[in-house]
């Protein structure tokens, strides 16, 4: 049977809504994970398709297909990808900066802003966020995802940034954080064709729920309703022009710190 991936973390609920409230029929598995699991099941084949990391497509290049239509892109400011800092930005030259292990596109991001924008060459860390705390070790901490949201300040860091907002700055782009990646085996066409138009059925039930869903929600995320809503409305779910752009500017300056490979194109799962 085909398995989607779904992110337990709050932005990835809009797309799924359908599914997750049961409002449109799914036959298929479901298994949920913070993204840098979802990776590894989906390239291991344990799931089929997943919202996955955007940097997971770029690092294997040739093993995925995108789904049309489907991102999770900040248009602006995120407010889920934190960067608390001892001191300004600019001053992280030399200094340690702990890295989430739970997200490896923005830990690429933070990077490409580190190194690019401010040509810096910070030494890096990473924890496992929600189980180590890194401040007494660092001069800067990456923390994603809803903790990011609701984490209050920690003392001694009194320097916050959004790095969608960073990015944005950087670049007038928007900053597409996860994919709907396939990969792909000839026998599970079909079911791939009936999982797509499930998905756009269930994404169109979510983003004309979203003050419904904020409340329903709300103790799920252990966000207030207001700030859940507010929070997806930044997001952009689809994957037009803009995101494109966004995802190959990125992919760009990926390649330019050495983590990936030049990606010469996006390679889409075509429904018929």
């Amino acid at each position: 049977m085909l398995t989607l991936g779904h992110i337990i973390y709050s932005n990835c609920l809009p797309p799924h809504a359908g599914i997750i409230a049961k409002k449109v029929t799914f036959p298929f598995g479901l298994v949920e994970g913070i993204p840098t699991e979802l990776n590894s099941m989906l390239f291991d084949g344990r799931v089929d398709v997943s919202p996955s990391s955007s940097i997971e497509y770029a690092m294997n290049q040739g093993r995925y297909l995108l789904f049309p239509d489907l991102s999770i892109t900040s248009r602006k400011r995120v407010g889920s990808i934190l960067l608390e800092s001892r001191v300004p930005i600019t001053e992280l030259d030399g200094k340690v900066v702990a890295l989430t292990t739970a997200s490896a596109t923005s830990v690429v991001l933070l990077r490409i802003l580190l190194e690019l924008r401010h040509g810096l060459k910070p030494g890096y860390m990473t924890y496992e966020q929600g189980v180590e705390e890194p401040s007494g070790a660092s001069d800067a901490m990456l923390t994603i995802g809803d903790l990011a949201i609701v984490k209050p300040a920690t003392p001694g860091f009194g320097f916050r940034y959004d790095l969608g907002e960073l990015w944005h700055d950087f670049t007038g782009l928007p900053f597409v954080f996860a994919l709907w990646q396939v990969n792909y085996r000839k026998d599970i066409e079909q079911d791939l064709k009936k999982l797509y138009d499930i998905l756009i059925t269930s994404k169109e039930y979510g983003l004309s729920h979203l003050e419904q869903l904020s409340r329903e929600m709300s103790i799920r995320y252990s966000i207030a309703p207001q700030t859940l809503l507010e929070y997806w409305k930044a997001f952009s779910y689809d994957f037009g022009d803009a995101e494109k752009n966004g995802l190959l500017a990125y992919y760009q300056y990926a390649a330019e710190i050495g983590v990936v490979e030049p990606v010469s194109e996006l390679r889409f799962w075509k429904h018929e």
